[in-house]
C-alpha cells in the first residue's frame, strides 16, 4: 500500500507565506513525516486528466522552506514512478513563480488592484456563459447548442474544454493505496471526478471539507464559487471512503446539509488542526517593514466579508472620534477578498481613520511573530468559521485574544479569549479599552493562557488522520467480507 498526499493547490503558489488552507495542507504533511509515514507526493494534472507523482523540488519556494525535509532530499521518497512521463506543466508552473508582490508591491492600492483584476476575471466568466445562453436562445432554438466559450486547457494547443477533462485510471495510484486530499481543490477542473473515479477502482480516498461556507452561505462569496464548491462538496460528501473536517460545528453543518440534500452523511472525522507557527520563533524577532508608533491591536485573516472588518472599522471610528489622540492602531494582515473592494475604500479615504487602520498583506512568519510578540491583544471578529486558526496562533503566543462567540470559535477555547458578539460595536470598544486601561487585567489573563493553553502540534492532527485512514479501512474490509 502506498499513500499519496495531494499538493495539487500548492503546485502554483505565488504568496511569500502561507496562508489558511495551504498552511493546514502543510502541516499536516509534516506531522505525517514526524510519525514516520512513508508516503509520497502527488497532484492532478488537468493535461492528462490524472494524478501524477511530483517532488518537492518542483513546488515553489514558499512551500519549500516548510517542507518536513530538505528539498534537495526529497527525490528518494517521492521519486516519480519509470511509467510516469515527464510534466511539462510543472515545468511551465516554475517559470511563473515570480511574486506578484515584487511586481505590484504591497501598498493598499496594490492590494485593490489584484482585488479588482480578480473580479474582472469572475466578470468575464459569467460575461462568457451569459453570452452563451443568449446566443443559444436567439440563434439555435431547437438546434445543437453552442461549444463551450470557456478558455481551452493550457498546453498542446488542443481546445478540450475545462468542462469536460478526461479522467484515466489516475496514473500510479492503484487498489490498496490511499490519497488523502486535503487542499482546496475545488477551484481545479476534473480533480473531483478523478479523486471519485479511483475510489471506484478500490483506493481509499479521504477528503477534507473545512466549511460549507460558499454552498450555504452564497451571499459571501462570488457566484462562480458557489457552483464549483457546490459541485466540489457533493462529490466529496458521495464520493470519498471518508471526509474529514476541523470542527465539531463544521460536522453539524456538513450533516444537516446532507439530510437537506437527501443523501447519505458519509463517514466524517473531526480532527484538531494543529496551531504552532512554522517558522518565526526567534527568541527576537525581527523587526516588520511597518512599525507602529503607539500601541496596537493585530487581526490576522483574510479581508472578507464573513469575517467582519467591518465591524473593527465601526469600532475603530467610534474611538478616533471619542479622542483622536488616544486611539490605538489596528494592523490587519491579510490579502483582500471579494466584495471588499468599498470597505477599502472608505477606509482610506476616511480621514479620521485612515492613519490608524494599517493594511498588510505578504507578512512573512518572522514579522507575523513580531506582531504577536508586540501588539496589546489580537482581534479576531469572524462572523463564521470552520475553526478560527487565528485564536488558537495567538492563544499559542500567550497573547490575549478580543475573540468572535460565533460558530466554533469557542471550540478552540471556551474561556481563554475574551470573547464578544460579532455584532456588537460597543461590546468590542469596551473590550479595546479595557485593554488599554487595565494592563493589570490583561497580565492576569496571559499568565492565565501560558498556564493552561496547551498549543496542538501538527503530530497531534497527523495522529487524528491516520486514525481516519485506519478506520476508513475497517470499513472496506467490512464491506468486502459481507
Amino acid at each position: 500500500m502506498t499513500t499519496w498526499y495531494d499538493v495539487s493547490d500548492l503546485t502554483t503558489w505565488t504568496l511569500p507565506h502561507l496562508t489558511g488552507i495551504q498552511r493546514t495542507t502543510v502541516g499536516i504533511l509534516q506531522g505525517l513525516v514526524d510519525r514516520g509515514l512513508d508516503l509520497r507526493l502527488v497532484e492532478f494534472d488537468q493535461d492528462c486528466g490524472s494524478f501524477v507523482p511530483i517532488e518537492a523540488a518542483a513546488l515553489p519556494p514558499a512551500v519549500q522552506r516548510h517542507l518536513p525535509w530538505p528539498a534537495e532530499s526529497v527525490s528518494d521518497s517521492c521519486q516519480p514512478m519509470e511509467a510516469a512521463s515527464p510534466q511539462p506543466s510543472i515545468q511551465r508552473r516554475k517559470k511563473r513563480l515570480i511574486s506578484r508582490d515584487t511586481i505590484f508591491g504591497t501598498s493598499p492600492a496594490a492590494a485593490e488592484l489584484r482585488l479588482a483584476f480578480r473580479e474582472f476575471k469572475q466578470a468575464s466568466r459569467q460575461l462568457r456563459k451569459r453570452l452563451r445562453r443568449w446566443a443559444s436562445v436567439r440563434f439555435f432554438v431547437g438546434r445543437r447548442p453552442l461549444p463551450s466559450l470557456r478558455p481551452a486547457l493550457r498546453g498542446g494547443g488542443h481546445t478540450r474544454p475545462v468542462t469536460t477533462p478526461v479522467i484515466s485510471a489516475g496514473g500510479p495510484i492503484g487498489p490498496g493505496d490511499v490519497l488523502l486530499s486535503l487542499g482546496a481543490s475545488w477551484p481545479i477542473a476534473g480533480h473531483a471526478e478523478a479523486a471519485a473515479a479511483l475510489r471506484r477502482q478500490g483506493v481509499t480516498v479521504l477528503r477534507m471539507i473545512y466549511d460549507l461556507i460558499p454552498v450555504i452561505k452564497p451571499q459571501w462569496v462570488d457566484e462562480q464559487t458557489v457552483k464549483e464548491v457546490t459541485t466540489w462538496a457533493r462529490n466529496v460528501l458521495t464520493e470519498s471512503t471518508s471526509v474529514l473536517t476541523i470542527s465539531e460545528f463544521s460536522r453539524r453543518e456538513i450533516e444537516r446539509y446532507c439530510e437537506e440534500s437527501r443523501f447519505a452523511t458519509p463517514p466524517v472525522a473531526v480532527v484538531r488542526l494543529g496551531d504552532t507557527l512554522p517558522s518565526g520563533d526567534e527568541p527576537t524577532p525581527p523587526l516588520p517593514r511597518f512599525v507602529p508608533r503607539r500601541p496596537f491591536f493585530v487581526c490576522v485573516s483574510t479581508l472578507d466579508v464573513r469575517k467582519n472588518h467591518r465591524l473593527l472599522y465601526d469600532a475603530w471610528q467610534v474611538l478616533a472620534a471619542r479622542d483622536p489622540e488616544s486611539c490605538p492602531d489596528l494592523v490587519c494582515l491579510g490579502v483582500p477578498h471579494v466584495f471588499v473592494t468599498d470597505l477599502l475604500r472608505e477606509i482610506r479615504h476616511d480621514r479620521t481613520v485612515n492613519g490608524r487602520i494599517h493594511l498588510l498583506h505578504g507578512v512573512e512568519d518572522t514579522e507575523l511573530a513580531w506582531y504577536y510578540r508586540h501588539c496589546a491583544a489580537t482581534i479576531y471578529p469572524s462572523r463564521y468559521e470552520g475553526w478560527g486558526l487565528p485564536v488558537a496562533e495567538s492563544l499559542g503566543h500567550g497573547r490575549l485574544c478580543l475573540a468572535s462567540e460565533a460558530t466554533s470559535i469557542p471550540e478552540i477555547s471556551s474561556d481563554l479569549p475574551a470573547f464578544f458578539d460579532p455584532f456588537d460595536v460597543h461590546g468590542l470598544v469596551r473590550l479595546i479599552d479595557k485593554t488599554l486601561a487595565e494592563p493589570e487585567w490583561v497580565r492576569q489573563r496571559e499568565a492565565t493562557i501560558r498556564e493552561q493553553f496547551q498549543p496542538t502540534p501538527w503530530t497531534h492532527t497527523a495522529d487524528q488522520v491516520l486514525a481516519a485512514i485506519t478506520a476508513a479501512g475497517h470499513q472496506l474490509d467490512g464491506r468486502s467480507a459481507a
